[in-house]
């Protein structure tokens, strides 16, 4: 999806939001994810479109899912969600990810409310805590993960 970074983070919200694509009814988009090739680029890049300093996006632990690297910036999007910026850390699904779809928003996290759906995998360590990945979503993404709440903090 070619276009401005705005533009295209405002696209993957939208979308993310939808209720096809959240992994129960009542999950909420808490946060999007950024695959990319070089952290620091889409850093500057992307703190530029959002107006804000580099220096609002602080390390966060690994996404072991995604094997990802991750820089977190809270409340950075319009809707109020946080971003990350993710690069991949190992040859896992980020990389796939960025093999398949290029760099730009195909990440999201959902604060998990209620049941489970059918098919979420087990806790691992991300950005945002303990990230479980929704399945039926294709291996190369985009992916969606169910976390235990809103990210008010970075998890150690």
């Amino acid at each position: 999806m070619p276009g401005p970074p705005l533009e295209r983070l405002e696209a993957a919200r939208l979308a993310a939001a939808q209720p096809s694509r959240r992994p129960t009814a009542d999950a909420r988009l808490v946060a999007l994810g950024w695959a990319t090739v070089d952290l620091e680029r889409a850093l500057a890049a992307l703190a530029t479109a959002l107006g804000v300093p580099d220096d609002a996006f602080v390390e966060a632990p690994e996404s072991v899912a995604l094997g990802a690297r991750c820089l977190v910036a809270a409340a950075a999007l319009p809707g109020g969600e946080a971003l990350a910026i993710l690069e991949p850390s190992t040859e896992g699904r980020l990389a796939t990810t960025l093999a398949r779809l290029d760099e730009g928003p195909t990440i999201a996290w959902y604060a998990g409310l209620g049941d489970d759906p059918a098919g979420v995998g087990p806790a691992r360590t991300g950005p945002f805590g303990p990230e479980r990945l929704v399945g039926g979503d294709p291996i190369h993404g985009p992916h969606r993960f169910l976390i235990e709440g809103a990210p008010g903090t970075i998890a150690p």
